[in-house]
């Protein structure tokens, strides 16, 4: 199970306040505001492996806060209030509904006023790793060039998923499934590399790979479907298969029309299907719980990809 350091805490001390959002991310915080009294801040924080999120509310107070440069990369939506990002001599509004990203490893501030923010943390590198796997850009020179979304559609795209991934992640006693945090990892960073401006956008016309035989592609097919219940990457499988990462993404592209990724989530649809197929109906077996063990998280994706490929809902097989 994907067990998180989770903490939750709320105060109406702006001392308790500060100290607790410097668990976020280091930096120098400033609150400001006319009665102390109406002061409320909660934060809801879950750290897992190589992906973290973030329920804060600073209630009652303008908050500042001063980040010589994080290390890894911060990125959220304002689900309510107003903010401004300074970095350097230019200063970014952020509206309510405005998605950010804090970039990394350069000094920036954050102003608040009243607000509410989901927020995910990833390392850079997570993101590379998915970054030169489609578009064969090396990890190396990925770059975030912006801190706000690409356009007004990918800006509420980013709202959207920011507050899916914090409801997920940022809970009590989450106890995902392995392949749901996996699931969740990949759209955080799928999702970051498509809302907001960064070097991949400019190196989607990179040349691929030379030719990959067939035996690279049947390699990783073995592998995924050996493995299909344990979390796996573009890159372990392209380990397995014995070629790159791009080599693999071009490769699968040319002879099965498909990501490696995609094949590997229908390897585990047809998993739930044959756990619904045995399941007796009334042992206190739902389809909520097989679809979360093979990596499906969102109960109403999984019942229209289900219906797709096999014609019925879930339900109709669990009955039947």
């Amino acid at each position: 199970m994907g067990s998180p350091a989770f903490f939750e805490v709320r105060t109406h001390d702006r001392d308790v306040a500060a100290e607790s959002l410097n668990l976020l991310i280091e930096h120098r915080p400033r609150m400001r505001f006319a009665d102390p009294a109406a002061v409320d801040v909660s934060l809801r924080s879950a750290n897992y492996d190589r992906l973290g999120a973030d329920a804060v509310r600073i209630g009652g107070a303008q908050y500042s806060g001063a980040v010589d440069g994080a290390a890894f990369l911060l990125a959220g939506a304002v689900l309510q209030g107003n903010g401004v990002l300074h970095r350097g001599r230019e200063s970014i509004v952020l509206p309510r509904t405005g998605g950010f990203l804090y970039p990394t490893g350069v000094p920036f501030t954050a102003d608040w006023d009243d607000v509410t923010l989901a927020i995910v943390r990833m390392p850079i590198t997570e993101i590379a790793e998915l970054a030169e796997a489609t578009s064969g850009l090396p990890a190396a020179d990925l770059r975030f060039e912006s801190v706000t979304p690409v356009s007004e559609p990918m800006r509420r795209y980013w709202s959207a998923t920011a507050t899916h991934l914090v409801r997920q992640l940022a809970v009590p006693d989450a106890n995902l499934p392995p392949l749901v945090l996996e699931q969740l990892r990949q759209l955080a960073a799928a999702t970051l590399l498509t809302v907001f401006p960064n070097t991949m956008m400019t190196a989607a016309r990179l040349p691929g790979p030379g030719r990959v035989p067939p035996a690279a592609v049947r390699r990783a097919v073995a592998f995924m479907d050996a493995h299909a219940a344990e979390p796996l990457t573009a890159a372990t499988i392209a380990a397995a298969a014995g070629i790159g990462v791009r080599g693999l993404q071009v490769a699968f592209r040319r002879h099965l029309d498909q990501t490696p990724l995609e094949y590997l989530r229908r390897v585990r649809l047809e998993h739930a299907h044959r756990e619904l197929q045995v399941a007796e109906p009334g042992n206190g077996t739902t389809i909520k719980s097989i679809a979360r063990r093979w990596g499906f998280a969102n109960p109403g994706r999984f019942t229209a990809e289900y219906r797709t490929v096999y014609g019925h809902l879930p339900s109709r097989t669990l009955r039947t």
